[in-house]
């Protein structure tokens, strides 16, 4: 059984290289306010969104990225937790506390991340390409004082969107075997046998793909993506600068 949705999901691509054909207001625009269709907790939309347009900062963005890319091509957005506009709404030091407490700033991060993989759907309905940066929490201090943020408010992902100039190979996914539990977490006895061949899988795809094909098993991929922590670690502290998590210094 097949769908258009079921069907788009199933052909994503990441894309992180764009053609100079302009996005243009109208389809920004539209990519936007359907992705805002998309669940968000206790109805509080608690995130924004920041185009960035100055060559300035967004070559800043691109170093702290590490994606060349991101300083010159198609349309950027960074994508916000923010609980600064329900503060303001509900405007009572009771309301600011509870806003601002653990519960509604994972809510905040959970609207964020929402409205992104919205955005990755429509963006994709269109024609269009896009990639979702994560790398921009590499240095969060920098990206808030670069976008002049407010209290209140963290960057969550960098969203890049344009025209793809290339088409990617799909990578795989791991099978239902690895990631589906039946009413606990116990993993079956195909376990083992279903990262093996799935770790065979993606070794064919980095061996045979046509752009930066190179030898790679799941283990150390998986060790590799460990390096980003380092880069992460201060998020915490920053968090707390920025107004979220009082309970912390309680």
């Amino acid at each position: 059984m097949s769908n258009a949705i079921i069907e788009l999901l199933n052909q994503h691509r990441t894309q992180r290289n764009f053609t100079d054909q302009p996005v243009s207001d109208a389809t920004l625009a539209q990519i936007i306010t359907s992705a805002q269709q998309a669940p968000t907790s206790q109805y509080l939309q608690a995130y924004s969104l920041i185009e960035v347009t100055d060559p300035h900062v967004r070559q800043q963005l691109a170093t702290i990225t590490t994606r060349a890319t991101v300083a010159t091509q198609g349309r950027l957005l960074v994508v916000l937790a923010d609980q600064q506009r329900n503060v303001q709404l509900a405007a009572t030091p009771a309301a600011k506390r509870a806003l601002t407490e653990l519960d509604r700033f994972m809510g905040s991060v959970e609207d964020a991340t929402l409205m992104t993989e919205a955005m990755v759907m429509v963006t994709e309905s269109l024609g269009l390409g896009s990639v979702v940066l994560g790398s921009i929490n590499n240095d969060t201090q920098a990206v808030i004082d670069l976008l002049q943020l407010p209290a209140l408010t963290l960057p969550v992902f960098g969203f890049q969107i344009g025209y793809p100039a290339t088409q990617p190979e799909k990578k795989p996914r791991l099978g239902l075997d690895a990631i589906l539990f039946k009413d606990h977490y116990a993993q079956p006895a195909s376990y083992q046998a279903e990262l093996t061949k799935f770790d065979q899988t993606l070794h064919a795809y980095y061996e045979h793909r046509s752009s930066g094909a190179r030898e790679e098993h799941l283990v150390e991929m998986t060790r590799a993506a460990l390096g980003t922590a380092a880069k992460r670690r201060d998020f915490l502290k920053i968090a707390q600068r920025q107004g979220f998590l009082p309970e912390i210094g309680d």
